[in-house]
Order: C-alpha cells, then sequence, then structure tokens
C-alpha cells in the first residue's frame, strides 16, 4: 500500500464500502489504477455481503378436528324469514358498483349550473329494460324523454336531481 497516495486511498476505501463482493471491487481496481499501481487482491480485507431473508406466511386454517359440530350448525341452516327476504334477481341487466363499493350515480351540473342531471354509470345488459324499469319508479311516464341512454358509454342520463331515488331503485332490486 506504500505505492498508493493518502487521497487514492480515502477513494478506494469509499468504494470498497459500496462493493458487496472482493471480486466486483478487484475487477474495478483492475481498470481503475494503472498497472504500475495495482494491488494484489489478498492486500485488502474482506467484505461483508448482505443476506436478504423473507418469510412467506400462509393463512391459517385450522384442523378439521379442532372445529365442533355446533358452530357449523348456525351456517349451514338459514332463517326461513331470511331466505325469502333474499331472493335472487333475475334481471336483464346489472349495475356494477365502484371500488370503494358505492353505487355509480353522479350528479352532473351544465350550462353554468342551470342544466341538472343524475348519471348512472357501469350498466351492463338490457339498458332499454333498465331504462323502461327506471321511467316507472320515477313516475316519469307521461316524459320518457327525461331518461335517455348514451350508448356510446352505456350510460344512462337522467333530467333533474334525483340520486336518492334512483339510489332507492338499485338498492330495492339488490345492486
Amino acid at each position: 500500500m506504500a505505492s498508493i497516495l493518502p487521497a487514492q486511498r480515502s477513494t478506494i476505501q469509499c468504494f470498497q464500502r459500496r462493493f458487496t463482493s472482493p471480486a466486483s471491487f478487484n475487477s474495478l481496481l483492475r481498470t481503475a489504477v494503472p498497472q504500475s499501481r495495482s494491488l494484489l487482491s489478498h492486500s485488502f480485507p474482506a467484505t461483508s455481503s448482505r443476506t436478504i431473508v423473507t418469510h412467506i406466511t400462509r393463512p391459517f386454517t385450522a384442523p378439521k378436528s379442532t372445529r365442533s359440530q355446533a358452530s357449523l350448525q348456525p351456517q349451514q341452516s338459514a332463517p326461513a324469514g331470511q331466505a325469502d327476504s333474499l331472493p335472487l334477481t333475475n334481471l336483464p341487466y346489472f349495475i356494477r358498483r365502484t371500488p370503494s363499493n358505492q353505487l355509480p350515480i353522479y350528479l352532473v351540473t351544465k350550462a353554468g349550473g342551470t342544466k341538472q342531471e343524475t348519471r348512472l354509470r357501469k350498466t351492463e345488459g338490457d339498458l332499454n329494460a333498465l331504462r323502461d324499469d327506471l321511467v316507472k319508479y320515477l313516475g316519469l311516464e307521461a316524459k320518457p324523454s327525461e331518461v335517455y341512454i348514451n350508448q356510446t358509454n352505456g350510460h344512462i342520463t337522467i333530467k333533474g336531481w334525483r340520486k336518492p331515488e334512483v339510489m332507492q331503485f338499485l338498492l330495492d332490486r339488490r345492486f
């Protein structure tokens, strides 16, 4: 180490701390230091390497022998009143919820605040049947043009701010 200047020694020590394996440090030394000043690999202390330990957890499942039959009984049989109140809907349309589990009903204001609309998004299936059911529920049979479908994106737009009524309509149909 006598042939290395003090400034070069601190630079080499700085690089040595950053490299994890002596082989990568030595390859850098061979390219950075001229051959007349090259050092032997055994003159440097070995650097320590970091190891990363990961632990993968699996969801806990209890063995079947620890489960009691009494705890399984209430889950298998539902009360008769509850089964009647949750009928499966077989409607030709479907409304998907938002990622935050909300109904996709939005209030829109246009024309400087004078044109107010309620927009129903994330619709699938037969949109004409959904529109007809909405018109009947909202009592707009005399003015069916107040509820119209945007065929490009599948949104249904209702004139006026009718979010509570549309939300109740969707909740009644288990969406």
